[in-house]
């Protein structure tokens, strides 16, 4: 078998990604002495292979400076050539024109999930290529589980048309001798916004005990100067040293040195640094979330990316405790023991060989033509229902399954009661009691055989609609109630923050004020929506102190209403809220604040607003404050019903007129 290999990343100075094609290249040259390997680039490649390796050649190519035009207009030449049996693409792209048997690489979906991370010319060219590229590769190859699903979720492409090939540490990454020093924390890769580098330096600057350093060895590349900005504002210039590029050979002895690896980023494919740390016995600090928890498994400290509080106390914790980096040396030595470039060098083999014999794809569809059913599958807009749960199911597999299964049901039957159709990524967020990690949810849903409901698809589709049209229509709005004195956080909450509503009035608002001033601040609300012709528009039906941020009740009903909160303004108020009640985080374990937080652009605060309230509080608020409550309660009660839910105190008024809860707490 003849194999075109794609080179184009492996000149110049290396990052992941380029490491990845240099070991798998020559992991399958050790083991494969049968077939007959081309490499083709567009610049002269940065490789010294031996003499021995006489089923490995280089393709005759014209340099050309631009990797996409290469690809495009040249490399088809190049192809005929060579006349390969099979083509490996290994960073993401293929000629469109490509009708040979390929696979392709797609090491992750970041361009999707973080896509403010990227250039805007390269989200312009690349999310338009990929899922072209993709639907016609006979394999996929990924690096990680994470990747993998993600794939299967946002390019619509089958399971089992993917191979999961994980990386691994190259022999020379192993524990080095050094020379004591001063004692720092290491961060090994890109200089780029995905790597979250601001919150690293900032965590490293709230560490009470001043005699480490945090050492940054690696490339700039888009928004690479913001770490050295961020550095710079916060006095730490001679704390925080940036190396810039660092030799491979180098390495081994710069991990081998180091406290601690620190690698928060906001998401990986894979995360080859934290394998490297661990086969130099270095402790290793990385995020809690995308491959980089599956490939640390129980080797390394966990955090939050986004809670600089969380990368601090790690790191005060690594220094501070002994044995906890000795226990996280050895077990990174055994996890990093468990890679090796000689097993992802023989399942790529495997995956040429299957491409190979694998029939042509039918066509990729236009968007136009995927099911409704499909399109759940390929991404996270909530497309999709659930038929109840029955016959189908298969026989449960231990514990967890059953715990997870019964789980399911439930959640799906809650959202049935609002007619609310789930996405896969909703129904594991608002799972009830079960705590899960994606890749696992993915696999146990798949076994359920849930089917769609076209009726509800097509339903929540109307709903989504009639509240994206509300919310834009009242939008200029919310800037001037977010204005208001003693105005704290606003945020969508009920029908509005799960894009549910009916019809467009009642945009739902859940608010915190300034403690003091719940009533003052409640009936100017009212006030000013009635002249403004909004008092059926917007819905103010809970309005609590900032001071009274813990909620009395702790049910079911109300912890999912608190899940559910989508702050438009004050979202450091909304992250006080959330942690000032605990108990949603326990009904709902998979529930991530921070997606909900970042849903919608913050309205900023004015200046005019700080004056404004300075003025108010020297003493004509407080009587306003008085004459509200005694006004407005009285009003309230006479509105009341044997459905309604009111809460009227000094610090939480609640307005639900027709509450749900007392039907829905029966049920579950």
């Amino acid at each position: 078998m003849r194999i075109a290999f794609d080179g184009t990343v492996l000149h110049g100075r290396k990052s992941g990604v380029g490491y990845y094609c240099e070991e798998l290249l020559k992991a399958m040259l050790a083991a494969n002495h049968n077939d007959q390997f081309v490499v083709f680039s567009h610049q002269r490649l940065g490789m010294d292979f031996s003499p021995a390796n006489g089923n490995l050649k280089f393709a005759d190519s014209a340099h050309f400076p631009v990797r996409a035009f290469y690809l495009h207009l040249m490399l088809p030449k190049v192809l005929d050539a060579i006349g390969p049996d099979v083509c490996h693409y290994t960073n993401f792209l293929a000629p469109v024109s490509e009708q040979r048997p390929y696979v392709v690489t797609i090491h992750d979906m970041g361009i999707e999930v973080l896509r403010r991370a990227h250039p805007l010319t390269k989200r312009a060219y690349t999310r338009r290529l990929i899922p072209y590229v993709a639907r016609k590769a006979r394999l996929i190859i990924t690096n990680s589980e994470y990747s993998k699903w993600e794939i299967v979720r946002h390019l619509g492409v089958p399971e089992d048309r993917i191979r999961v090939t994980p990386l691994a540490a190259s022999p020379e990454f192993a524990p080095v001798t050094v020379q004591p020093g001063n004692p720092y924390f290491l961060y090994v890769g890109n200089l780029e916004p995905r790597k979250n580098l601001e919150r690293l330096i900032e965590a490293f600057a709230r560490i009470p005990v001043k005699e480490h350093k945090l050492v940054i060895a690696g490339n700039r590349w888009y928004h690479g100067g913001a770490a050295e900005q961020k550095a710079r504002s916060l006095g730490l210039n001679g704390r925080v040293k940036f190396l810039g590029y660092v030799p491979r050979a180098d390495l081994p002895g710069l991990f081998s040195g180091a406290t601690a690896l620190v690698y928060p980023s906001l998401l990986e494919g894979f995360g080859l640094p934290i394998v490297e740390a661990m086969a130099c016995g270095t402790p290793v600090i990385t995020s809690n979330n995308s491959s980089m928890r599956e490939v640390a498994n129980e080797a390394a400290v966990l955090v939050d990316p986004r809670n600089v509080r969380e990368m601090t106390e790690a790191m005060v914790r690594i220094t501070e405790d002994q044995s906890l980096r000795q226990e996280l040396s050895a077990k990174g030595l055994k996890r990093a023991a468990e890679f090796s470039w000689k097993e992802t060098a023989r399942l790529t083999l495997e995956a040429y060989q299957e491409a190979l014999e694998m029939p042509p794809h039918s066509p990729p569809r236009r968007g136009g033509e995927v099911r409704s059913a499909e399109r759940f599958r390929r991404s996270d807009h909530p497309v999709c229902a659930f038929a109840p749960l029955g016959a189908s199911t298969p026989p449960l597999r231990g514990g967890e399954y059953a715990a997870v299964c019964a789980a399911i049901h439930k959640t799906v039957e809650y959202a049935r009661l609002f007619e609310y159709p789930l996405t896969p990524s909703e129904l594991r967020e608002r799972l009830f009691d079960v705590e899960i990690d994606e890749v696992s949810f993915e696999r146990i849903y798949d076994s359920l055989g849930l089917k769609p409901d076209e009726h509800l698809l097509a339903l929540r589709a109307e709903r989504e609609k009639i509240s994206e049209t509300a919310i834009l229509d009242v939008q200029r709005h919310l800037r001037t109630l977010a204005s208001m004195p003693f105005v704290r956080m606003i945020a969508f909450s009920g029908s509005t923050a799960h894009r549910n509503m009916t019809s467009l009035e009642d945009v739902d608002l859940f608010m915190i004020v300034e403690d003091g001033k719940v009533w003052a601040v409640f009936l100017s609300a009212i006030v000013w929506a009635k002249i403004k012709g909004l008092r059926k528009r917007l819905c103010m039906n809970y309005v609590i102190s900032d001071q009274a941020l813990p909620l009395l009740e702790t049910d079911l009903f109300t912890a999912q209403q608190v899940a559910s909160l989508k702050p438009i303004y004050g979202k450091d108020v909304y992250d006080r809220f959330i942690a000032a009640n605990p108990f949603a985080q326990r009904r709902f374990p998979n529930f991530e604040s921070r997606r909900h937080r970042d849903m919608y652009a913050e309205i900023k605060k004015g200046r005019r607003k700080s004056i404004f309230e300075h003025v108010l509080r020297l003493g004509a608020v407080q009587i306003f404050e008085r004459f509200a409550r005694l006004f407005l309660k009285r009003y309230l009660m006479s509105k009341r019903t044997p459905a309604s839910e009111l809460q009227l105190d000094r610090r939480r008024l609640k307005l639900h007129l027709h509450s749900h809860k007392p039907a829905i707490l029966d049920k579950f």
